[in-house]
């Protein structure tokens, strides 16, 4: 039976081998500042169930209806002797079948299912896990995971760098499946050697290029862009490699990425694609772990922003378009006024556990993570009049699971108003994508995107108080021990309020407050409220109230794990 825990806050309550402490002040992303407390109008979908649907939806084989099903297996063998499985970029009966699809609908897909509690390895008897093997691209000799299965490198980092980020979150979620890690483990290797070769015995990479070229060992520079926050995909990457495998070269490695990010002037930020926010959540996860100093709100900053000298407009909307608030949304946010879903939701889910690390960024965070979880359905088709969404002909998704590629202010922006004139609505925002207008896909309905959804449905939840959500920070949090429930509540309003926090106990449980560094109740059990003051924030970490708790080297650690980096 469901266990819910309320606590009522009406002191605070003491260990004896700690004394009290102040409240860490709170520090803000600078464009959070700008955003309303509660965007209007206020509709939360229910993450968890459209990802629950559309696990089902991608993965009936016998699904009846226009481009459907969606899924098909893929026998080709191109690099191990086992099948595969196959999932679409986009809604299109033309780009159903065959063994030239991308491997990020399929690994999103993959993640997103497993992260809400879907065991993808015993889905009706099939493992969809160990079959994404295919994507290590080996029998053509790049021996990297890519986003095919007959990739070369070289073309642009974050498309190269990314799906080799996907499928060490999958190896992390299923480390029962050893056959996964020694695809990851020569793909880190073979990125490890390329970062000493940006190096050419510099203090650290120079990773001012679009891709990285593994024939010539250098940087390659398409003339069009740069993608400088490939050191920030790369330095997770090594550095989660170091934790799994513990060679140290592979944090000599992360240090290299790093010193480029520390060093690149505040005015120069990178943002490119999708990068960027695991390198900003590093550089916090560092600074608590190893002692580092790197400068977190520089590098958190480029990810909201948009003023970067490689991409200049890429970071999070702030604004509000027509009747409807979208701050929070991720992507081009001056020249096309343009989000994306795919890269909302993975910025999401690198941010929302930087409050383990430094509970300063819990009001900004809980802010800004309010905004785009509400502003996220404008994504769907079921939030938009036929007249503003591109694909409405599609009826396959009735339940209306999967989204578009992205939301666009206006169709003005982008050579898009053309194909459309006569069409939509001259009041947007949009539903929409590039497919439809080029004539590249019957609809803009978007796996890509859409697969990953997931990991927004895993770290929010409501609670009985509307605006006021509670955000699992550890589910994201890959590659470390999330041992101790831990969970992010703002307050956006501007008086307190009691709240209920939903959570399974089977024994009881002191609750610690990273914010205000106080156990605000111990032996909880059962039913209890919390009382939070106005527009504030609490990161309460759940923990057995019979574990060891001791104050180390100005750090709480309780039976060995640290969860407080900032006594």
């Amino acid at each position: 039976m469901k266990k819910t825990l309320l606590f009522l806050v009406t002191g605070f309550f003491f260990l004896n081998n700690l004394s009290a402490q102040k409240p860490i002040e709170q520090k803000d992303i600078h464009l959070v500042q700008y955003m309303p407390n509660i965007p209007f109008p206020y509709k939360m979908k229910n993450w968890k169930d459209i990802t629950t649907k559309q696990d089902k939806l991608f993965y009936d084989f016998n699904a009846k209806g226009q481009s459907l099903p969606l899924i098909w297996w893929d026998d080709s063998q191109i690099n191990f002797p086992f099948r595969t499985f196959g999932l679409p970029s986009y809604v299109d009966k033309r780009r159903l079948g065959g063994n030239s699809y991308e491997s990020l609908p399929t690994m999103g897909s993959l993640i997103s299912a497993s992260l809400i509690g879907v065991d993808k390895s015993n889905d009706d008897g099939k493992d969809y896990v160990s079959m994404i093997r295919q994507f290590f691209n080996k029998k053509n000799g790049t021996n990297l995971i890519l986003n095919g299965l007959d990739r070369k490198a070289g073309e642009s980092f974050w498309y190269e760098i990314w799906p080799a980020m996907a499928y060490s979150m999958l190896v992390d979620l299923y480390p029962q499946k050893t056959e996964m890690q020694e695809p990851m483990k020569i793909t880190v290797d073979n990125w490890y050697s390329a970062i000493q070769d940006l190096s050419e015995g510099r203090e650290y990479p120079d990773f001012n290029f679009t891709a990285f070229n593994f024939k010539n060992r250098k940087g390659y520079h398409n003339k069009v862009w740069r993608e400088p926050d490939a050191a920030a995909g790369l330095a997770w990457l090594q550095y989660i490699s170091w934790i799994k495998y513990g060679d140290k070269k592979y944090l000599n490695a992360t240090r290299q990425c790093m010193a480029f990010l520390q060093n690149r002037p505040s005015k120069e930020g990178t943002f490119y694609e999708i990068m960027m926010p695991y390198g900003a959540y590093l550089a916090v996860r560092m600074n608590a772990e190893l002692g580092t100093t790197y400068d977190e709100l520089k590098m958190l900053n480029w990810c909201f922003d948009g003023n970067n000298s490689d991409r200049d407009g890429w970071g999070v909307m702030c604004e509000r378009w027509n009747k409807y608030d979208v701050h929070g949304l991720v992507g081009q946010k001056k020249d096309e006024q343009y989000a994306f879903a795919m890269n909302t939701f993975s910025q999401a889910a690198a941010l929302v556990p930087i409050v383990k690390y430094n509970p300063a960024y819990a009001s900004t965070i809980g802010k800004w993570m309010l905004n785009l979880a509400n502003a996220c359905r404008l994504f769907y088709a079921d939030e938009h009049p036929r007249n503003r969404q591109s694909s409405s002909i599609w009826e396959g998704d009735p339940q209306h699971v999967i989204c578009y590629e992205g939301l666009r202010k206006d169709l003005y922006h982008g050579n898009h108003f053309e194909p459309f004139q006569g069409l939509l609505s001259d009041e947007g925002p949009y539903a929409i994508g590039d497919q439809v207008k080029t004539m590249s896909s019957a609809t803009d309905i978007c796996l890509y995107g859409s697969a990953w959804v997931g990991m927004l449905a895993s770290i929010v939840d409501t609670t009985n108080v509307e605006c006021i959500l509670q955000l699992d920070c550890n589910v994201t949090d890959f590659y470390s021990t999330r041992k101790y429930p831990t969970y992010l509540l703002f307050n956006p309003y501007f008086e307190a309020k009691e709240v209920t926090l939903n959570q399974h106990f089977t024994e009881p449980t002191d609750l610690y407050d990273l914010v205000s560094k106080q156990y605000i109740k111990k032996n909880c059990m059962g039913e209890t409220s919390i009382i939070l003051d106005p527009d504030n924030a609490v990161t309460i970490v759940c923990i057995p109230s019979s574990a060891k708790k001791i104050k180390k080297h100005g750090k709480l650690v309780v039976d060995g794990e640290i969860i407080d980096y900032r006594l």
